[in-house]
């Protein structure tokens, strides 16, 4: 959107990284930050706090995974008795992974030792032969295989939700928000920028090798792994209001194992925008 100034010669964007989730929480306060990308649990976070956001639409879905180098490993069961390697306890990724673990019989502690890690850690675990199996997530899980080509992902994240939750869906990972005060000044231009946005994902879709070299101009991630990993992302806009159902689904998980995991409740329906 920036390189193809496509909301227009007249609108400058001014694209910021957030390097922590208090560093989001204060550009979320900034009253000259109109739009943030964020993890689904960040925005309902803060919209339960009483910040003035509201989350526009959902773009990226299963992202995690699980991943293997044990040939012995092949599904659920022949976890029992192993270590699993999970990235950032008491996250979106940790519970989803304890829901599916239950789903199929393990329970947690007992069946399946869970280890810790720091998302990195993880993979330089599993490349050193340290660990056999983690839950990563996307575009790592890219960059793990590029380096060990015997590494395999193991289970399908968005089958499994689809068989916890009964719902055809996706599991939701991240999307756009905006602030109610920034609609109420320019609604137009709110409008216009889901739609441009819309557009964005769909040309990073169909364009992967461009749209690796931006993400390695702004985000500094590596172009070759983007490009690899793009067909892997679950890429798929999604607008927030037609999306209530899975998201209310997703934030009653993480919400049964943890209160403060969604900011103490559920959204209530002004958290949704709707043009």
């Amino acid at each position: 959107m920036i390189e193809s100034k496509a909301m227009g010669e007249a609108v400058t964007i001014d694209f910021k990284i957030w390097e922590s989730v208090d560093n989001l929480g204060a550009l979320a306060a900034d009253s000259n930050v109109s739009f943030l990308a964020l993890p689904l649990n960040n925005a309902v976070v803060m919209y339960n706090k009483g910040m003035d956001l509201s989350l526009m639409n959902v773009n990226t879905w299963s992202v995690m995974s699980m991943v293997t180098a044990d040939p012995a490993v092949k599904e659920w069961k022949d976890l029992k008795g192993t270590t699993l390697y999970v990235p950032m306890k008491s996250s979106p990724v940790d519970y989803i992974t304890q829901t599916f673990l239950k789903h199929n019989g393990l329970t947690p502690g007992v069946d399946v030792t869970l280890q810790y890690t720091q998302l990195a850690e993880g993979a330089q675990l599993l490349l050193s032969g340290k660990a056999s199996t983690i839950v990563s997530i996307q575009p790592q899980i890219t960059a793990i295989q590029m380096n060990n080509s015997q590494v395999r992902s193991i289970v399908d994240y968005k089958k499994e939700w689809q068989a916890v939750t009964g719902l055809s869906t996706d599991l939701p990972n991240a999307g756009l928000a905006t602030k109610w005060s920034v609609i109420a000044k320019n609604p137009q231009m709110v409008a216009r920028f889901q739609q441009e946005y819309q557009k964005a994902l769909q040309w990073t879709l169909a364009n992967p090798k461009e749209a690796a070299q931006l993400a390695n101009k702004y985000l500094k991630l590596e172009a070759g792994v983007v490009e690899k990993a793009i067909p892997h992302m679950a890429l798929e806009f999604a607008a927030a209001w037609e999306s209530r159902e899975v998201l209310t689904k997703y934030y009653e998980t993480l919400f049964e194992y943890s209160k403060d995991s969604i900011g103490g409740k559920l959204p209530d329906e002004q958290f949704y925008y709707r043009p």
